[in-house]
């Protein structure tokens, strides 16, 4: 009972900021939030984590430039907060010019070609930005997301992502992969983000260390046959984005399967490896994306 009462104050306590995030409207409340996040967010102990995550990635950066880094880290993370509570904004015609989509035919062409795509970055900028992004270029399908430990903050936001980005919510785990398999036999499309740690992944490198990593687009590639489109959301100013969809990847289906998995695999990593370094700044860094022992 008492675990129950804690999760309801949580959420409580996550939707009433939400609310006054509502009031000030989208520009305001992106800047808003990102003001109150570089502000605080600096102070907490969850930045000496993303600081030590950065000097164990890029060696080569002093410790201004990480610190920098941290700061434009909070600012970003501060506005896509207050963002979720305007997420029907992006898909509206009227605020058609805060979404640049570079690449939407990509998208177009693996939609006709009836096989099924999957569409994967990590958390940059507003990472929602992506499969709202499929959505909007007519491509159904379903969002895959990481259960919240708050069971009660895991149904809000899953009903927001229902309503506003992705009306199929897929639930990572067995259940979740079921219905992957469902969708891209039936031709649809597949969101996800690939850049944390997944214990029960296959290990490839990431920034050169070995890090464990999901295989479940590669293996989904290599067995049903469905494209892999790399993409990548950024920031442009305040409340605003460009949106990249890479063409699909070539995958040999002639090659052994594990190595061609791993091959992929490797890809995919590199490619969010990439990104980070291009715009370190929109990454989410105080995840645990490497064993503890290593950083």
């Amino acid at each position: 009972m008492a675990k129950k009462i804690k999760y309801r104050l949580e959420a409580m306590a996550l939707r009433i900021p939400l609310a006054l995030f509502r009031l000030l409207g989208l520009d305001r409340a992106s800047a808003f939030g990102g003001w109150l996040a570089r502000t605080i967010g600096p102070k907490l102990g969850v930045s000496r984590r993303a600081k030590r995550n950065i000097a164990f990635a890029m060696p080569e950066l002093g410790e201004d430039e990480i610190d920098r880094i941290v700061t434009d880290m909070w600012d970003n993370l501060g506005r896509t907060m207050a963002e979720y509570a305007h997420l029907e904004k992006f898909t509206q015609p009227e605020h058609a010019h805060r979404l640049d989509i570079v690449g939407g035919e990509i998208v177009q062409a693996l939609q006709g070609e009836g096989k099924g795509a999957m569409f994967v970055s990590g958390h940059f900028g507003n990472w929602e930005v992506m499969p709202m992004a499929v959505r909007l270029l007519g491509f159904e399908g379903g969002e895959v997301y990481r259960h919240a430990n708050n069971p009660a903050v895991n149904e809000w936001i899953i009903g927001l992502r229902q309503e506003h980005v992705m009306p199929v919510q897929i639930p990572k785990g067995a259940k979740g992969a079921r219905d992957i398999i469902k969708l891209l036999r039936q031709g649809k499309s597949i969101s996800m983000l690939v850049d944390q740690k997944m214990n029960d992944g296959i290990e490839a490198t990431f920034f050169g260390k070995p890090a464990m990593t999901t295989s479940a687009p590669a293996s989904l590639a290599v067995r049903y046959g469905a494209a892999i489109s790399p993409a990548c959301i950024e920031r442009t100013h305040g409340a605003n984005f460009r949106m990249t969809f890479y063409p699909a990847l070539e995958i040999n289906r002639e090659a052994e399967p594990f190595d061609e998995v791993a091959r992929v695999t490797q890809v995919l990593n590199d490619f969010v490896e990439e990104r980070i370094r291009a715009r370190p700044h929109e990454w989410l860094w105080p995840h645990n994306r490497w064993p503890k022992e290593d950083c």
